[in-house]
């Protein structure tokens, strides 16, 4: 049996949501909570320090690590966080054993491994079985999906692993190791709040997107039986009294949606809890009735991945959606009574200051309930970053820039940082400043908390977009 310490790092000064600190979500980190609860079945010890959740700084982590002694150190992360990774690696002690995964690595394993001599072993793709292999003991070279450094220094890269295919063989992450208590969305009905993955996988081609390179191009879901026993579970052990499902495409099979929604019916947990899908469902995968059913299992709110308001850059981008898609969705979330946030993207393929002010145009004519505009962040290996290694320029700037809200990695055509940044600040103050929209905010308000959320939304908005 060997030690395992799984860090989150801090990311609340990286990852701020409109260039606010205090109005970023806090999630807890199910990647590395699934990882945990997998390792433990298999009878090592493992223990997560979740410095982000706790707002831990260097020292205190430093501590943490010294206090608890592992065998092993894993970590995870995004392109921007890999500065934060350099920095949690200097304060490990010598005989650790560095571990990473996430997108970062599986996208480019060779330069991480060049680049950041601390990290010993690098796992591509999903980690669950790479990693027991790895604390097993097994011969590097033997584990598919691993990247590392054999003895005289060279990088190796063995084969991917398959991906797994039935999910309802993991167990459900171990939240016992995280605290609970602190995770928290400024835009919560409920607290305790949780969240909840119930597929992996995308079968979808936007050339934007990276998720393909850890989740394969091929959506595995969970069965609608597994995810209400996951529900069921933290109702009863947590008093979880909302869900936010963090898929990219819970909406892609209707009929599990239906089953899903039948079961949280048929256990009354609807009447237990309430609960959204943050992440951007697709707006040609919904209906009028998938909607009606979905609002009577408990669901108040979707996010809508609508990216673009002009059809060409939607085409682009490989989108295969129709404007007319997006605003039926919009009109039957309004009828069905379900909330909408329409997710906006400024800087994709072929885009202009046109086609930037039709995205805005568009955002506003839909009846959204709020939009969140981001711009474009080339991901490594994605289709885009490529186009834009041959046509453009990729910007000499730290990872950490790698953000929806920083001011931008990249020049290609037309568009520019500066361009992304102004359109980005003019959407948020056109959208959310006008006096229809802020007169339907204020006549839902029907408790404090609601005027305290309104009320601290609406300053975090006016001071990014007056920044």
């Amino acid at each position: 049996m060997v030690k395992l310490l799984l860090i989150q790092p801090n990311y609340r000064s990286i990852y701020s949501y409109a260039g606010s600190k205090t109005a970023t979500p806090i999630y807890p980190p199910l990647g590395l909570a699934y990882m945990a609860a997998v390792v433990r079945e298999k009878g090592h010890e493992v223990k997560i320090l979740e410095a982000n959740a706790w707002d831990l700084n260097y020292e205190q982590i430093k501590e943490a690590i010294f206090r608890y002694n592992p065998d092993f150190v894993a970590m995870t992360g995004a392109s921007s966080m890999m500065d934060e990774i350099t920095k949690l690696c200097a304060l490990l002690p010598e005989n650790v054993k560095v571990i990473f995964g996430g997108i970062h690595a599986s996208s480019m394993p060779e330069e991480v491994l060049r680049d950041y001599p601390r990290i010993d072993i690098l796992v591509r793709g999903e980690g669950e079985e790479a990693i027991i292999g790895i604390l097993s003991g097994n011969s590097l070279k033997d584990i598919l999906g691993v990247s590392f450094r054999d003895k005289k220094g060279k990088i190796l890269h063995n084969k991917d692993a398959p991906f797994i295919e039935d999910l309802n063989s993991l167990p459900f992450p171990a939240r016992d190791l995280l605290p609970m208590h602190k995770y928290f969305s400024f835009e919560a009905r409920r607290y305790p709040i949780d969240y909840v993955v119930s597929g992996r996988g995308c079968p979808y081609r936007c050339i934007f997107c990276a998720d393909f390179i850890t989740s394969g191009r091929k959506l595995r879901t969970r069965s609608a039986e597994n995810i209400v026993a996951e529900i069921k579970h933290l109702v009863e052990t947590y008093g979880t009294q909302e869900i936010d499902f963090q898929d990219d495409n819970f909406t892609l099979y209707p009929d599990r949606v239906k089953k899903f929604c039948d079961l949280m019916i048929k256990t009354e947990l609807n009447k237990k809890i309430i609960w959204k899908v943050a992440n951007g469902v697709r707006c040609d995968k919904l209906s009028l009735p998938m909607l009606k059913h979905m609002k009577k299992a408990g669901c108040y709110m979707l996010s809508l991945g609508i990216e673009s308001g002009n059809q060409e850059i939607l085409d682009k981008m490989r989108k295969a959606e129709k404007l007319v898609d997006i605003q039926n969705a919009a009109k039957w979330c309004r009828e069905s009574g379900i909330e909408s946030r329409g997710l906006f993207i400024f800087g994709l393929l072929g885009e202009n200051r046109k086609t930037m002010l039709d995205t805005i145009r568009f955002a506003k004519s839909l009846p959204l309930d709020t939009a969140t505009f981001h711009i474009c962040i080339p991901m490594p290996k994605t289709e885009y970053w490529e186009i834009i290694k041959r046509e453009g320029q990729l910007l000499d700037v730290s990872w950490d820039k790698y953000t929806a809200y920083s001011e931008g990695a990249f020049k290609h055509g037309e568009v520019t940082p500066e361009l992304m940044s102004e359109m980005q600040k003019r959407a948020y103050k056109e959208f959310y400043l006008r006096p229809e929209f802020i007169l339907r905010r204020f006549l839902r308000i029907r408790t404090t908390k609601d005027v305290k959320l309104t009320l601290k939304g609406g300053l975090e908005v006016l001071k990014f977009a007056k920044a």
